[in-house]
């Protein structure tokens, strides 16, 4: 009988505990709409002067436009959007964007470590 009352007490604390636990559905997600990704004013500046001439759906680089479309991201379910972000994180920590053959025609084009940042801490779901 002791151990029935003892083994209640314990599973009416646990109960309790995780009860009092805050709740965080989604640690470290980038902020996307259910329905379709909304990329802040800040991240699309950067995307604009940086990376929308190649990857976009009218871009005469065919390459880039099939690895990342930011027409379609714009109007990506959450799931798609949330996988398509976290491969821009690892091209940008794996400094792959924007190409070496590219900047070596437009030096420009390279991306500055506040840039760089700001698209990390959208990608990755960073509060910067």
């Amino acid at each position: 009988m002791k151990k029935l009352a003892l083994f209640s007490a314990f599973g009416f604390a646990l109960i309790l505990f995780l009860q009092a636990m805050p709740k965080n559905d989604s640690p470290l997600q980038p902020e996307i709409s259910d329905e379709a990704a909304q990329i802040p004013e800040n991240v699309m500046a950067v995307v604009q002067q940086k990376c929308y001439g190649c990857h976009n759906a009218e871009s005469k680089n065919e390459k880039g436009k099939e690895k990342l479309d930011w027409d379609e991201l714009n109007a990506a379910k959450k799931s798609k959007a949330l996988a398509t972000m976290k491969k821009i994180t690892e091209v940008l920590e794996g400094d792959e964007m924007p190409p070496e053959k590219f900047l070596e025609r437009k030096p420009e084009g390279k991306l500055t470590d506040e840039e760089k940042a700001t698209l990390l801490a959208w990608s990755s779901g960073k509060k910067k």
